[in-house]
């Protein structure tokens, strides 16, 4: 059985969310994380009505496998474990074209672990970036020696709906925001929000957890049900959103069928 959880959400950071310098947190893979900003997630999941919320639906103490994780990251590694939270937030850097300054000399492209940068013979205007393998970590922007990268978009990629357990899943990528009604996407880079697109959909995610919620569900599992809503989540949230009060009690102290978790007899019915 899970160990009590210390409260109905989880958010956590790696140590690259600490906000020690301009350059990013006590990791030197970190990008720069406003200050402050984990605060805030917290402060939209307390009011967002999902402790109050789970209460009601959890009879007896609220485990682990009950709470709601969100993870923050400050770069692709992933040290918070994004991918298999119900909302990942990952520290995004994209770079621009190469300024004069650039003297080919390379570096970017030998760097590059997802070999996104490259430099040709015939590439004069400099190195070249290829979106299709860019995560968006920024070690090409921060290392160049002359500086001749700049930082074209900076955001947050949102992964959402990933878990562990008996059948692991890894969380899906927000992606092409630019065609998602009130997502504020970047051209070319359609997949990193701002900061407060990122809010929008962990509001989001929750409301539709909420609101579809029954016995033993996952979030990992609403996503993986209905991917057409999850690409939604950052977003216009289709739907009315039931409030938490409205919703009759449901008994989520049996065991979970997959993980065996919880308490209560395998015949208990809500």
């Amino acid at each position: 059985m899970s160990d009590r959880a210390p409260s109905p959400f989880i958010v956590n950071g790696c140590r690259g969310t600490t906000v020690s310098s301009s350059r990013g947190g006590t990791c030197r893979f970190s990008l720069p994380v406003p200050e402050g900003f984990l605060v805030r997630l917290e402060r939209v999941v307390a009011e967002s009505g999902w402790p109050e919320f789970l209460r009601d639906v959890v009879r007896g103490p609220i485990l682990h496998h009950h709470a709601f994780r969100v993870a923050v990251s400050a770069c692709p590694n992933g040290c918070s474990r994004p991918h298999i939270a119900d909302v990942g937030i990952i520290r995004a850097w994209t770079p621009g074209r190469a300024s004069d300054a650039c003297t080919r000399c390379g570096l970017c492209e030998r760097l590059c672990p997802d070999h996104a940068m490259t430099l040709g013979e015939g590439d004069e205007d400099g190195p070249r970036l290829h979106p299709e393998n860019c995560l968006s970590c920024g070690l090409c922007i921060k290392r160049c020696p002359e500086k001749a990268l700049p930082v074209a978009r900076e955001g947050w990629r949102v992964v959402v709906g990933g878990r562990l357990g008996r059948r692991p899943r890894l969380a899906t990528e927000l992606e092409g925001l630019d065609e998602v009604p009130g997502a504020s996407g970047f051209p070319g880079q359609s997949h990193l929000l701002d900061d407060d697109g990122v809010v929008r959909a962990l509001r989001n995610a929750l409301a539709w957890y909420m609101r579809e919620y029954r016995l033993h569900l996952r979030f990992g599992d609403l996503v993986a049900s209905d991917p057409a809503t999850a690409a939604r989540l950052a977003g216009s949230l289709p739907g009315p959103v039931r409030a938490p009060e409205k919703m009759a009690p449901v008994r989520f102290d049996t065991p979970d069928p997959e993980t065996g978790e919880g308490e209560g007899a395998p015949g208990a019915t809500p």
